[in-house]
């Protein structure tokens, strides 16, 4: 599920930005399907009667979960009798969360200018930046780093204060080349280091990456990147908030990923970029390594 994060720039709060999506009634204007004069469906709901509260990096962060649904009639098909072809459904949801001073938005699309074009539509806003996208920032050096950490730090933490440790690179894609690879730090080193090897040698970049990660008692896959797209497999979470209600349950995966875990993440590939943990020439030798294991177990199955 691809997931995009926006701020809302006004000075409205949290509770006024919510009243007014759900009190479209008294600003929209509805739309109509001129073949027929019909009014278009148009929908806003709010999933909790009161906002809920999450303590992320010690801070309450308010928040709801609003769905949409609308329709639309297809350009160029407005004339076409049959309506499944004219007119067209929009819908997904949007977790809108504060932490009491600032108000932002984590929704199902990806950063693109319709997602912009959907938000300014619910929230009845006239494109005057009163909202902007916020991707999070991510280079490719990064994907490198996550992948190292895998085969050379397995079951470390990345934190002292915290349970951190990126278990599994389940897949990356490199920017010509559409295949996955999975990386382990555990199995078979070997095989490990050769899918490493044969990936990272036929791509200049790594452009996508997909890393399990456990955080203290949580365990989630997610993607990233380098137009700084989230996907979350909801589907494979385990951790705190198995038992909670869906909806509760997947707004707290997605607000603990992208507020917490990713940016503890980066924060780790930061610090070890300062204390040169990590560098351009702690870089070539991790190549340098990978290329001298193999050799020498083809030298040992030659020998043999």
């Amino acid at each position: 599920m691809t997931l995009s994060r926006w701020t809302d720039n006004t000075e409205n709060s949290m509770e006024d930005i919510i009243n007014n999506m759900l009190n479209y009634e008294e600003w929209r204007t509805p739309e109509v399907d001129h073949f027929n004069d019909e009014i278009l469906n148009y929908r806003v709901i709010k999933a909790f009667e009161e906002n809920k509260v999450i303590t992320l990096n010690d801070t309450n962060i308010f928040y709801n979960y609003i769905t949409y649904e609308y329709e639309k009639v297809r350009a160029g098909e407005e004339t076409n009798e049959m309506r499944s072809q004219r007119v067209y459904p929009l819908s997904g949801y949007i977790i809108v969360y504060s932490d009491g001073i600032n108000t932002q938005y984590i929704t199902n699309r990806s950063g693109s200018s319709n997602t912009l074009t959907i938000l300014r539509k619910l929230n009845n806003y006239n494109g005057r930046l009163e909202v902007t996208h916020q991707p999070l920032r991510i280079n490719e050096d990064i994907f490198t780093w996550l992948i190292f950490k895998v085969l050379n730090s397995a079951g470390d933490s990345l934190e002292d204060d915290s349970r951190l440790i990126i278990e599994k690179i389940i897949g990356f894609k490199g920017a010509t080349n559409d295949r996955l690879a999975e990386v382990k730090g555990t199995g078979n080193r070997i095989m490990n280091i050769l899918s490493t090897l044969a990936f990272l040698f036929e791509n200049e970049t790594v452009s996508y990456i997909k890393p399990r990660v456990i955080y203290n008692n949580d365990t989630i896959e997610f993607s990233m990147d380098l137009i700084g797209t989230i996907d979350i497999d909801l589907e494979t979470y385990t951790g705190d908030y198995m038992m909670d209600p869906e909806t509760e349950r997947e707004s707290k995966i997605i607000l603990k990923t992208f507020l917490e875990i990713i940016p503890k993440l980066l924060t780790a590939y930061h610090n070890d970029s300062v204390n040169e943990d990590w560098s351009p020439e702690r870089k070539r030798e991790f190549f340098t390594q990978i290329g001298a294991t193999i050799q020498e177990k083809i030298n040992e199955k030659i020998n043999e």
